[in-house]
Formats: C-alpha cells, sequence, structure tokens
C-alpha cells in the first residue's frame, strides 16, 4: 500500500493577505452583531421580567425595575413591589405567566422610553393542578438607563 503525503506550509508561514478577507468579513460580522437594536434589548427585558418572576427571584425583578418605579401609583413603588412578590411567591409554589398577546412599542418622539402592553394568564399553583388563574391586561412603561430597560411604571386590569 503506498501512502502519498501532501503538506501544506503552516498558518504562521501562509501570506497574511490570503486570509485578509476573511478577517474583515469577520470583523464586520461581530460589529454588526455588536450593534444595539433597542427593540430587541427592549423584548429581552420583557423576557427576563417574566422568567424572573416565574421563577420566584425578588433580586432579579428588583434590578429590572428603575429607581421611580410606580405602580399604580407613585406611593406604590420598589418596596411594595418587593412586598406584593414577597405575598405572591409566599402563597404559591409555582407560578406561571402564559403570555396570550404582547406589543413593544419604543417611542419615535423620545427613543429612551418605550410602552409594552400584554394579555397574559397569571396561573399560580401549589403542586402540579393549577390553584389560582386570572386573565390580566398589563400595561408597562419602560425607560432606557445606559444600555438596560428599567421598568418605571406598571398598570393592571
Amino acid at each position: 500500500m503506498m501512502m502519498i503525503s501532501v503538506t501544506r506550509p503552516c498558518a504562521a508561514t501562509e501570506s497574511p493577505r490570503r486570509w485578509l478577507p476573511f478577517l474583515l468579513a469577520a470583523c464586520l460580522l461581530f460589529s454588526a452583531c455588536g450593534r444595539a437594536d433597542p427593540e430587541a434589548e427592549l423584548e429581552a427585558s420583557v423576557r427576563e421580567l417574566q422568567s424572573a418572576l416565574e421563577e420566584k427571584e425578588s433580586q432579579r425583578v428588583l434590578s429590572l425595575l428603575d429607581e421611580d418605579f410606580a405602580a399604580p401609583a407613585p406611593e406604590n413603588g420598589r418596596e411594595w413591589a418587593r412586598r406584593n412578590m414577597l405575598l405572591v411567591f409566599s402563597r404559591y409554589r409555582n407560578i406561571r405567566i402564559m403570555v396570550l398577546s404582547r406589543e413593544n412599542r419604543i417611542d419615535a418622539q423620545v427613543p429612551d422610553r418605550a410602552q409594552s402592553s400584554a394579555r397574559i394568564a397569571l396561573i399560580g399553583a401549589e403542586g402540579l393542578i393549577p390553584d389560582d388563574a386570572r386573565q390580566i391586561e398589563v400595561r408597562m412603561g419602560w425607560i432606557l438607563r445606559g444600555k438596560d430597560w428599567k421598568l418605571a411604571r406598571l398598570e393592571w386590569e
């Protein structure tokens, strides 16, 4: 049996010009991916809020709230949110939020402000079978702080 071996120069000895188009393409791709898409970041913040609530992680929820958070009245701020989460989290072992419909809009006139509206089913259970389920209309006001969307206002019906 005859083996033929082909040797190629190692990458270190190859001409850098040969790799230049690939390096430029990679740089363009990574720079495009690195650009912030405010709508995608807002959607990510909304999903993070949902996830934190379902996982009963009040610190994560509080980290998503703006310092001036209000719901539904100005006196119902961050401390009110913390107390209510404690109450709900202790009442239900399992919490699920089913999003029936959702719309996010960034204000064209003030691009650091956004609104989200959603129809959700809020389900609480001690075990596998839900003990409580409600359908709620939720309206959220968001503000962009640096590069993070923070929940500034919460209303529901």
